[in-house]
């Protein structure tokens, strides 16, 4: 089987070099790893993402082949979780990373690529590890691009809220420290959720009076501020997200330009 080092090397980098080695019984020794993957195990068998154990195993399946490992062990995590291997462990958090990271835009896709590095690979990858990821993306994606929407809504249908790829790395399983890998922080001084952040800077555009008593005039600007966030995010200027949302008149460009500062101004952390 390839090497990819220690899947929780660091807190995060499924595929990171360096680190603890795996015991005879899979099972880390030092406490802080130990409670890691128990909270990312439990995390995994009761769909607390969003993504069913189930469905979320058979994502993985190109993974397991990827690193010659039987994807039925994938199973044997949800069976006897203690037994799993920590290889098992690893490759299923990296597949619900993955699915979270997909289901992102194409445009968001690239500008959250570096934390997916981070995530899997850790903050100082070697050459190799990221020889490696580029392997597991590919052969991730390929599987993504096959599965039918439907097959995608059910797979999130699990009572529990499908955790966008932003609040997946918020998520306390996921999560790195934020004081060592600020990417990995919450949104802005109260640390957020995307949920709550989104929220917070979309306000000014969903509360206008006119907005509120107008159910089509709120769709309208609830899709302009899922734009506005995007384009903070990519580093799209006002004119050209004005022109993307009204082709015909260029849009206004005064309120794009708004949204992107108060972007900078809420999350300058996210905005550097």
């Amino acid at each position: 089987m390839a090497d990819f080092g220690n899947p929780f090397d660091s807190f995060g980098g499924a595929f990171g070099t360096g680190g603890m080695e795996f015991s005879g019984s899979g099972v880390p020794t030092d406490d802080a790893f130990e409670i890691r993957r128990k909270r990312i195990v439990k995390a995994l068998i009761e769909g607390e993402t969003g993504v069913q154990f189930e469905s979320l195993a058979l994502f993985a399946e190109p993974l397991f082949s990827l690193y010659e490992l039987n994807p039925a062990e994938a199973f044997t995590l949800k069976t006897d979780p203690d037994k799993a291997p920590d290889e098992v462990v690893a490759l299923m958090e990296t597949a619900r990373v993955l699915w979270a990271f997909f289901s992102l835009s194409p445009s968001s896709r690239a500008h959250r690529r570096q934390a997916l590095v981070e995530q899997l690979v850790g903050g100082e990858a070697e050459e190799d590890d990221m020889l490696g990821l580029e392997g597991v993306i590919e052969a991730a994606e390929i599987h993504w691009q096959a599965l039918l929407p439907e097959e995608i809504e059910m797979a999130q249908k699990t009572g529990h809220e499908v955790l966008s790829f932003d609040d997946l790395l918020h998520h306390a399983a996921f999560r790195i420290d934020a004081d060592q890998d600020p990417v990995h922080a919450g949104f802005g001084d109260g640390e957020l959720s995307e949920t709550e952040a989104r929220a917070l800077f979309a306000q000014p555009l969903l509360e206008a009076p006119e907005v509120m008593l107008d159910a089509d005039a709120f769709d309208s600007a609830l899709e302009r501020a899922d734009a506005y966030w995007d384009a903070a995010q990519s580093g799209d200027t006002p004119e050209a997200i004005a022109q993307a949302l009204s082709p015909d008149d260029g849009g206004d460009v005064e309120e794009a330009r708004t949204m992107l500062a108060r972007y900078a101004k809420l999350f300058p952390k996210r905005s550097e």
